[in-house]
């Protein structure tokens, strides 16, 4: 049964408010110690073209692949305070943040205290969750609202007379679903539990997806009103839905197990389900409810085409209730010095996350986007604002620094390796480009050649164009590498000008 209440004792709300500041402090600190990467720079760019700047229009329309709850919420402070770097991360962090409480309260109404503050403890310092929410990410406000829908479908299971939140459920499948279109698995899963539990009746069917409707209608309404916002979900949805396999079958295998969740968490969600299915508690709501929140999800994730690196944050609260949930079970309770083990658990999972482990032995990060910002390229788009004209047009060999040129210079930048996104322009000939005055500086990044294998032929073809048409170099970054105990610098991205053919 779920537990009667969630009413915080003194103790227990003192440690809860420890724990908000911790998540606060951690997400919040240093926002701006390093430049956006692509899909930052992309939302950003919508919400600046929201908040009414025309600058950004031209290169960041509103229309485009994905629905813009987020965007929203960052135009309204780029109205009022200006656009910068921390002002945009500061609202994926507090929806962060406010993961961490949403899912305190979740394990205690499904659990205990115990099992609550572990949860909310480890999804504070899990790295994964940390990095993923100090970034302009829609997912993450698209976990906050499936953890939320959670946390409503529980209390309702728990008063079924409480027929309200069916309503809140609904509503905040909707607002999952408004942050990121696949987060219709929310509406899904409260389906499939209703079902579960016997409680799907034509009343509460009605009622959820009506609240999911009118939640989702911001999505929905422009789009049947607006030819251009018709145009726009065609053409993206061709786009994506004809996209080629961007990782191998097994991606969030290797990324649950050792970036998100790390090898000892892992272990203890397994545990947790052995353990289940042993008990025959399988069936209990608070296994159960966890484990469609977990599924559901992720037959999604893993059927799509496209896999990232950030996707599999909406999963890390229900995982991390999971494998907290051995700390309620009646076996752990006879374990000899029971307190101890869970003071050395929890900092065993924050050791056993793959972050910490390529820290510790120097393994290169994650280079997909959603691992991090982009390092050197907002310094490199900065020095172009100030320094080139802003009518002049520049040659990437990628889109992530195209797009980041775009947010930061606002100037027209091609690439050569491109999608076929329908908000980019393929480079057939850039020589023919470059021959009739359309591209004025080439933009090579060393740093990415270097680490992104996919980009060998842009390279190689870029440094020919360098040299081809003589070139000049205007402009490096730089990147400091240690190297037997001293620091040596290398190009990170050099900007060239083509002045010399133009005249």
């Amino acid at each position: 049964m779920l537990k009667q209440h969630i009413n915080l004792s003194k103790p227990e709300y003192l440690v809860l408010i420890l724990i908000i500041i911790s998540a606060s402090f951690i997400r919040l600190w240093g926002l701006d110690d390093i430049g956006f990467n692509n899909d930052e720079a992309i939302y950003s760019g919508q919400a600046a073209t929201l908040a009414g700047y025309e600058e950004f229009s031209k290169f960041f329309s509103i229309y485009r692949a994905h629905p813009l709850f987020l965007q929203f919420i960052i135009s309204i402070l780029f109205a009022n305070f200006g656009i910068s770097d921390t002002i945009a991360r500061t609202v994926p962090a507090i929806f962060g943040i406010m993961t961490v409480i949403i899912t305190y309260f979740i394990g205690k109404m499904l659990y205990d205290r115990k099992v609550a503050i572990a949860a909310a403890i480890v999804i504070t310092i899990i790295p994964y969750h940390i990095i993923v929410s100090r970034e302009v990410l829609i997912d993450v406000p698209l976990s906050f609202f499936f953890t939320l829908t959670l946390f409503f479908l529980a209390r309702y299971m728990k008063n079924s007379k409480g027929i309200h939140w069916l309503y809140l459920v609904g509503a905040s499948s909707g607002l999952s679903f408004l942050s990121k279109e696949v987060g219709i698995f929310a509406l899904i899963s409260s389906i499939i539990c209703l079902l579960f539990i016997k409680r799907l009746t034509f009343k509460s069917l009605v009622i959820v997806v009506s609240s999911f409707l009118l939640a989702s209608s911001p999505y929905w309404i422009p789009i049947l009103i607006f030819e251009e916002a018709q145009d726009a979900l065609l053409s993206y949805w061709q786009w994506q839905t004809g996209r080629e396999a961007n990782q191998p079958d097994t991606f969030y295998l290797t990324l649950i197990s050792k970036d998100a969740l790390g090898y000892t968490l892992t272990v203890l969600c397994i545990v947790s389900i052995v353990s289940a299915l042993t008990t025959k508690n399988i069936r209990r709501p608070a296994v159960f409810l966890l484990l469609i929140w977990i599924a559901v999800p992720l037959l999604i994730f893993q059927f799509l085409s496209i896999k990232g690196f950030h996707f599999m944050v909406s999963l890390i609260p229900a995982f991390t209730l999971l494998g907290t949930s051995f700390l309620s079970s009646d076996w752990m309770k006879k374990v000899p010095y029971y307190s101890i083990v869970i003071i050395i658990i929890i900092p065993l999972i924050f050791l056993s996350s793959g972050p910490i482990l390529n820290y510790w032995f120097g393994i290169p990060f994650s280079d997909h986007v959603g691992s991090g910002g982009e390092p050197y390229a907002r310094e490199g788009a900065i020095w172009i604002r100030d320094n080139i004209p802003i009518d002049a047009t520049l040659l990437t060999m990628d889109t992530p620094m195209a797009n980041i040129i775009k947010y930061y210079a606002n100037n027209e930048v091609f690439s050569l390796h491109s999608n076929n996104n329908p908000a980019y322009t393929k480079i057939e000939n850039p020589d023919l480009y470059i021959l009739n005055g359309q591209i004025n500086y080439l933009v090579y990044e060393s740093y990415r050649a270097e680490r992104s294998t996919y980009l060998k032929e842009e390279a190689e073809e870029l440094n020919d164009l360098v040299t081809k048409y003589n070139a000049v170099p205007i402009h490096t970054e730089y990147k400091t590498l240690a190297n037997n105990g001293k620091n040596m610098t290398k190009p990170a991205i050099i900007i060239y000008s083509l002045d010399r053919i133009h005249g």
